[in-house]
């Protein structure tokens, strides 16, 4: 009895709230991708950011071993089911952007201050938080758990941004 009371609960509270905890489909004018490194365990890994630059949402995530064309093809269809459009996508001079972009169909423009900048003070934000790690995930880090202190904190920093 009490066990199905709490699911009925949860199910509740979840379905209200579960606009907050998710990104919507809707017009966006622009989106500025980028990458950063940082290190797990031993390894080298990248983890790729796009962002909405007018309402500073965070619409994907993603870790990577490598920066290819191949990976930004995967990660720009990520989060391109959160646009109802093709918007504008701003990145930095990275040779692996143009080729993908193209391929896609996507406008982009190649761009180091203005815009493009809401990006890099996220990963500002993203790089602050990481170094209570020591710049690095703790050694017997995994890549997926990586992933999930990411879509974690991706969640918590929309669900701000969103309110305020």
């Amino acid at each position: 009895m009490l066990r199905s009371l709490v699911t009925k609960l949860s199910r509740q509270w979840y379905h209200k709230l579960a606009r907050l905890f998710t990104n919507s489909r809707k017009y966006r004018r622009c989106i500025a991708i980028d990458e950063t490194k940082i290190k797990i365990g031993n390894k080298w890994h990248y983890i790729w950011a796009a962002i909405d630059i007018e309402t500073w949402e965070i619409l994907g995530i993603m870790v990577t071993d490598w920066r290819t064309s191949i990976d930004v093809i995967k990660f720009v269809r990520s989060f391109l089911p959160y646009c109802e459009n093709k918007p504008l996508i701003k990145i930095d001079r990275a040779p692996w952007y143009r080729w993908a972009l193209q391929r896609m169909g996507l406008q982009y423009e190649h761009e180091t201050f203005g815009e493009r900048n809401v990006i890099e003070g996220w990963f500002n934000i993203l790089k602050a938080r990481l170094k209570r790690f020591w710049k690095r995930f703790p050694s017997n880090a995994s890549k997926e758990s990586v992933e999930r202190w990411l879509t974690a904190f991706v969640v918590i920093y929309n669900l701000e941004v969103r309110i305020f």
